[in-house]
């Protein structure tokens, strides 16, 4: 590997001199940094770019931490992120980590976003500080080093809800999916709050739980409609537009119609939901808006504005087949 000594050597400078060239110091003139740096292009030199900000304690970079990469939702939200990184002109590294989560705790770098609940909240806690700012979009937590940018989700499965009744809908049920995720819970925890806001009572029997995959909502509707034998709702909010796209399939593949026995409402409005048949009614939630907002929160962070406070997301209803 070229090392700074090697570029010095080609220069025919000392190291600090060829250090400060690079550098770009005002102690240098113009002559000698263009010889460095003439040296350096030729052999091949690249500086350290950890290495040149320790003393400023800087890396240039921020951190995305997901739970993983499965899925159609987080393309945009990660395409949001990445456009306020570049304009700030800084990097982005994507991470899926179970465990170590190395590159926070040793602070690879500037800031964080969190989107993974394998974070535990005291680890977030103990390590944002003001040279090391999070925004969490999977939890909320009150520390002035953390940003909570959260989607609507309770507004989101009340909307869905108050649809489906205006269609006169009495039974409702709901498709959740692991208890670990905050967006699906706090979903869940909007349908219910929302039910009993319309009177209804909400039969147990009708939560399904399922992982927010396709093959898990066709398999735990499939399951479902089995055990019940014939005694079902008229209407299923799901979690997610996966889980949704399942549980038509098995629905479906039972000789019950969709929406005429069983009305369907999603949440995300991913892609696929538009051409699915039947088109999938869902919640709609922005994705790219929501990266843009975290990212931009973040930044505002690392310029010391830790009042800042984002403008609330919103969510609407695409009105389709399903439902």
């Amino acid at each position: 590997m070229v090392t700074l000594k090697d570029v010095a050597k080609r220069a025919g400078v000392s190291v600090s001199t060829a250090s400060y060239s690079i550098n770009n110091s005002p102690l240098i003139t113009n002559d000698t940094k263009e010889k460095v740096l003439h040296a350096a292009k030729e052999i091949g030199y690249r500086p350290n770019g950890l290495a040149k900000n320790l003393k400023e304690q800087k890396t240039n970079i921020i951190g995305l931490f997901l739970s993983g990469f499965t899925g159609p939702f987080f393309n945009d939200m990660v395409e949001g992120i990445q456009d306020v990184v570049m304009q700030n002109k800084y990097e982005l590294v994507v991470c899926a980590t179970a465990d170590t989560h190395r590159l926070l705790v040793e602070r690879y770098v500037d800031g964080a976003i969190i989107l993974n609940y394998h974070m535990e909240d005291e680890l977030l806690d103990s390590l944002a500080s003001e040279k090391l700012p999070c925004v969490v979009l999977d939890r909320e937590l009150e520390n002035p080093y953390i940003k909570n940018v959260l989607l609507p989700n309770e507004e989101g499965s009340a909307i869905a809800v108050q649809y489906l009744t205006g269609k006169g809908h009495r039974r409702i049920g709901f498709i959740a999916g692991s208890q670990a995720s905050y967006d699906g819970e706090t979903r869940l925890k909007g349908f219910r709050k929302e039910i009993a806001n319309q009177g209804i009572t909400f039969l147990e029997r009708d939560l399904i739980r399922a992982d927010f995959t396709e093959m898990s909502g066709y398999t735990e509707m499939k399951n479902y409609l089995e055990k019940v034998n014939g005694d079902y709702p008229t209407a299923i909010v799901c979690a997610n537009d996966e889980m949704a796209i399942g549980a038509v399939k098995a629905i479906q593949e039972s000789k019950i119609k969709v929406p005429e026995d069983i009305a369907v409402v999603g949440f995300d409005d991913i892609y696929i939901s538009h051409f699915f048949t039947p088109s999938l009614t869902t919640i709609k939630v922005p994705r790219k808006k929501w990266g843009l907002t975290a990212a931009n929160t973040l930044f505002k962070m690392l310029e010391h504005n830790f009042d800042y406070e984002a403008e609330p997301l919103k969510v609407e209803l695409m009105s389709r087949n399903s439902g």
